[in-house]
C-alpha cells in the first residue's frame, strides 16, 4: 500500500475544500436564480390579474359613463367576480405602493391610468 506524503495529503484537503466552497457558490446561485423565476412568474400573474381589474373598470365606465373614481372590491366588485388575489401578498389585490399593489388614477370621463408594481420595482401600465 502506498503512504501519502504530507504535501499530497496538503494538495488533497485543498482540492476538497475548493470543490466543497463552489458547490456552496453554485447552490446560493441556484437558489437565487428559482427566486428570480418564481418573482418573474408572479409578476406575470399579477399582471394577468390587472387585466382583470381593468376590465372591470371598463364595465363601470361603460354602464355609468364616466370612470370610478377609486378601482376598489367595494367599487368594482359586481363587475370583477372572483377579485384577484395578489400573488406576492396572497391577500386581496387593493391600491397601494407594495409588490403587486396597483396604482389607479381617474382622469376626465372615461379616461384612466392602472398600473401594478411589479418585484423589480418597476411598474406595469394597463393597454
Amino acid at each position: 500500500m502506498k503512504r501519502i506524503t504530507s504535501a499530497a495529503l496538503v494538495v488533497l484537503l485543498a482540492l476538497g475544500l475548493a470543490a466543497a466552497l463552489a458547490g456552496c457558490g453554485l447552490q446560493d446561485q441556484a437558489v437565487e436564480n428559482t427566486s428570480g423565476k418564481i418573482d418573474v412568474a408572479k409578476d406575470a400573474a399579477v399582471k394577468a390579474q390587472l387585466m382583470m381589474i381593468n376590465t372591470g373598470i371598463q364595465a363601470y365606465a361603460a354602464t355609468s359613463s364616466i370612470a370610478p373614481a377609486e378601482a376598489s372590491q367595494a367599487t368594482l366588485g359586481n363587475f370583477v367576480d372572483p377579485w384577484p388575489v395578489n400573488p406576492f401578498s396572497n391577500q386581496p389585490m387593493k391600491p397601494g405602493t407594495g409588490v403587486g399593489d396597483y396604482v389607479y388614477t381617474s382622469g376626465a370621463g372615461t379616461s384612466y391610468t392602472l398600473a401594478v408594481n411589479l418585484s423589480d420595482g418597476s411598474t406595469y401600465t394597463a393597454p
